[in-house]
């Protein structure tokens, strides 16, 4: 029974980094947005309620049957259970009619029951204390949980199998939201001991600084968004039948106009924005296109350098100036992967190499506070 338990809980240790490696820009985003980091509390309680939701939903899935074998003969999952509170006769069958404290330890119904219970206890801590939901609006969302997970029992992984392989079970919907119950009443002695999570304070005091977390989110976003953008440009043009005999021009276009053209019309490039940064010269005017151009191409040189490394018609003993590519790449891993973290820590300025030359410096665009709504005299009183 317990290996039963935890084959869930092993396949979402599994899965989870992939989860978080795939929700970790979209988190970013929300996070420099909100309260100006990613980090902190707040993501600490982010990522471990995307372990505890990995977990339910391996909980309800896991283990698979094997084949579609599984479904020549009737199973317990054939028929849903649509009796309320069966589990109360279940729990009497297997302990042959006695309720007694030692009785009840050893009775696996009791422990399915609990279990039932608890597994949505967390997601009300969770809707009370981190979302800041109200009673009503919180058991209608434990309900909603519960009753997804159960129709994904009883339509065989939403009909992957053909016939249900887990029970449906209405004690699971009525056990399972009042676990989400149990929990958003746990949450308020709970928020007590807990660390308080003030996006307001987080905002204050972090969403003017340019740190190094920021920048690298910014990089990222941009590379994937990039990336992202030149799959579904191939993509069309593929699908029409058009050549890609220009595809290294279409790229370099698309570069330009990615990281030249938008963040001299914005002073942003889509990454950047989208973490609450500009670019500006240090004497606060907006970055021209050659400036843009050079800091970028800089920035961005290993990946070009190596997009060319391997995109050359090598032919060193007739054109030995190709040996330039691979030396220029070494250099500029050793400027933009080694030396620019380096500058960017331990420089009074906290500027990169490129952004000296280039005379360029990240600032952070802090949005203004929402107004507080002011109380009418009448209602002081």
């Amino acid at each position: 029974m317990v290996a039963t338990y935890l084959l869930p809980v092993q396949t979402a240790l599994v899965l989870f980094p992939l989860v978080a490696l795939v929700l970790m820009i979209p988190a970013a985003v929300v996070g420099y947005r909100r309260r100006g980091r990613a980090g902190g509390r707040t993501a600490v309680v982010f990522y471990a309620f995307v372990f505890y939701l990995l977990a339910i939903a391996m909980q309800t899935i896991v283990p698979l049957p094997d084949g579609s074998a599984y479904c020549t003969e009737p199973t317990y999952a054939s028929s849903p259970q649509l009796r309320p509170f069966n589990f109360l006769d279940v729990i009497a069958q297997r302990g042959h009619g006695h309720f007694g404290p030692v009785a009840l330890l050893h009775n696996p119904a009791v422990w399915t029951t609990a279990l039932n219970v608890v597994m949505l206890v967390p997601l009300g801590v969770f809707l009370r204390y981190a979302a800041r939901m109200r009673f009503l609006p919180a058991v209608l969302v434990a309900f909603g949980v519960s009753l997804f997970f159960e129709l994904t029992q009883l339509t065989g992984l939403w009909f992957v199998y053909p016939c249900p392989y887990r029970l449906f079970s209405v004690d699971d919907l009525i056990l399972n939201t009042a676990g989400g119950a149990v929990g958003w009443l746990a949450a308020g002695p709970l928020s007590k001991v807990l660390p308080e999570l003030d996006a307001e304070r987080d905002r204050r005091r972090y969403a003017a600084k340019v740190t190094v977390p920021r920048r690298l989110f910014a990089l990222v976003t941009d590379l994937v968004a990039f990336t992202v953008l030149m799959a579904f440009v191939f993509g069309l043009l593929t699908l029409f039948g058009e050549s890609l005999e220009h595809r290294r021009t279409l790229i370099l276009v698309l570069g330009l106009v990615w990281f030249v053209l938008v963040p001299t019309l914005t002073g942003s490039t889509l990454g950047k924005r989208a973490m609450l940064l500009r670019v500006r010269r240090t004497n606060g005017r907006r970055a021209g296109p050659v400036s843009l151009a050079v800091r970028n191409g800089i920035l961005l040189s290993p990946l070009w350098l190596l997009w060319l490394l391997m995109n050359l018609d090598w032919n060193v003993a007739a054109h030995p100036e190709q040996l330039l590519v691979p030396a220029g790449l070494l250099v500029s891993v050793l400027v933009v992967v080694v030396w620019s973290p380096l500058a960017i820590l331990l420089d009074d300025e906290h500027r990169a190499p490129y952004e000296r030359l280039t005379g360029t410096v990240n600032t952070a665009i802090v949005p203004e506070p929402a107004p507080r709504e002011r109380v009418p005299e009448e209602s002081r009183a």
